[in-house]
């Protein structure tokens, strides 16, 4: 399975019209230079200049989305009594959000979304539980919520809700530790869509090709994940004689002993960049301890590196983490993550892109291979990327192989979706992502999970 549908990759790649990246640049500038090149009729006389120009910006803008979702299981099963496949989503989503400029140096932004799926309405027959409904049917809550100001000419401030990206991969996650992600159903969507506000104050200092960040943060925000019991967490198939209700999620309070720091230097420089790391965060996932799943703090000294090369953009991470906890053992592990990877972007309007990771647990021992864990000393991960323009960039076409182990034996999903403009602020997305069983317990209890999912969404 796994070399078939990496097969379907290079068919993709082999088959995309060849136009290669040493083509002139200037051939690609060509007629953006403006109109008024040489005119003088844009001068500083307010009579001159034309009426959206000479008004001042809004001191407050609204801005958001109104989405309707749906999805349709391929294959039908049961979870826990729970008939699975058929259309399972009817998802209407709205998204706000308000930006305030105070003055010319400080702003305000508030945003926050919500959700109403009436599919569950649809199936009064179904007994659906309280966890299930509670993290699926409906949703009201605060995203970015953060004041943002200029100190001086080198310093930045900004306080509240926010995210923070670190690293330089787009499909894999290894220093971007800051963020807790919503998971609830994975593999549907990129990570960039996934990340989860947390609240901080974050002070950014500039000195020349240098930004220095420091980061204080407040809130102890972890990982929304699916329901016990749900398609996505399917317990009785993972772990026998699982108790009922499962066990639980002891999450940290937000306090000032739980006070998390982070700190970066980001580099930027001709044709390259490199970023420099430290942190002491909550960890983006649980551990068995005492009858309880909880959350504890890992301290992580990690690095990135890109090089631009002709259509080359080159990539590497790494990461060594101190105090991962695990449910098999009662020893706190280190562990060495690393990624290599690349972007290739010498066809026209083609990016292909390849990341491979590894994940070392020092001191591994041989039950953290069983159990809940599923762990090997290395653990292997890989991801294949690949996105077309057509038609004037109002057609987007992408397809992500995401697998796990050596020769993918572990399994992992693939996802293929089709985003069209259809007006400028109407945009419609189409897709299929099936998850592929293997060895990895936690994979191969997902492999019904197979679905078509489809999206419109008005921006304004």
């Amino acid at each position: 399975m796994y070399k078939k549908l990496l097969s379907i990759f290079l068919t993709l790649l082999l088959s995309t019209s060849v136009v290669y990246a040493d083509e002139n640049v200037d051939d690609d500038l060509a007629g953006f230079l403006t109109e008024n090149e040489g005119d003088d009729s844009f001068s500083q006389d307010p009579q001159n200049t034309p009426k959206q120009i000479r008004e001042k910006p809004k001191k407050v803008t609204l801005g958001g989305d109104l989405a309707f979702k749906s999805a349709y299981g391929v294959k039908k099963h049961m979870v826990d009594g729970v008939q699975y496949g058929g259309f399972n989503q009817a998802q209407i989503a709205l998204y706000l959000q308000v930006d305030a400029k105070i003055n010319d140096r400080f702003k305000l932004r508030v945003s926050g979304d919500m959700f109403y799926d009436a599919n569950y309405k649809l199936h009064p027959n179904t007994d659906y539980k309280n966890e299930l409904l509670d993290a699926y049917e409906m949703q009201i809550r605060f995203d970015e919520v953060y004041f943002q100001g200029t100190l001086s000419d080198e310093v930045d401030l900004k306080l509240g809700r926010q995210i923070v990206i670190w690293g330089k991969s787009d499909s894999i996650r290894i220093t971007d530790v800051i963020n807790p992600l919503d998971n609830r159903q994975p593999g549907l969507t990129d990570i960039e869509d996934l990340r989860l506000p947390t609240s901080m104050l974050k002070i950014d200092y500039y000195v020349d090709e240098w930004e220095l960040s420091a980061m204080l943060i407040a809130e102890s925000r972890v990982m929304i994940e699916a329901p016990a019991r749900s398609e996505f967490f399917n317990v009785d198939a993972l772990v026998a004689s699982a108790p009922n209700p499962f066990i639980d999620l002891e999450e940290p309070k937000s306090s000032l002993d739980n006070l998390q720091y982070a700190f970066a230097m980001n580099g930027v420089f001709s044709g390259w960049d490199l970023s420099f790391y430290g942190s002491k965060v909550y960890d983006q996932k649980w551990h068995l301890q005492n009858n309880k799943r909880k959350i504890s703090t890992i301290k992580m000294a990690g690095s990135a590196l890109n090089i631009a090369y002709g259509s080359w953009l080159l990539k590497s991470e790494l990461a060594y983490l101190k105090g991962v906890r695990y449910n098999t053992t009662l020893d706190p592990k280190d562990r060495l993550d690393l990624l290599f990877g690349f972007d290739y972007m010498g066809y026209s309007n083609t990016t292909l892109s390849v990341e491979l990771a590894n994940r070392h647990i020092y001191d591994y021992e041989k039950q953290m291979n069983a159990g809940m864990d599923f762990l090997q000393k290395d653990e292997m991960q890989t991801a294949f990327r690949y996105t077309r323009n057509f038609l004037n960039d109002t057609l987007d076409f992408s397809a992500l192989l995401s697998m796990f182990a050596n020769s993918g034996q572990n399994g992992g999903f693939a996802r293929v979706w089709f985003e069209y403009d259809l007006v400028d602020a109407l945009n419609a997305q189409f897709g299929y992502v099936e998850y592929i069983g293997g060895d990895k317990a936690v994979m191969e209890v997902n492999k019904d999970n197979d679905r078509l999912f489809a999206q419109v969404k008005y921006s304004f």
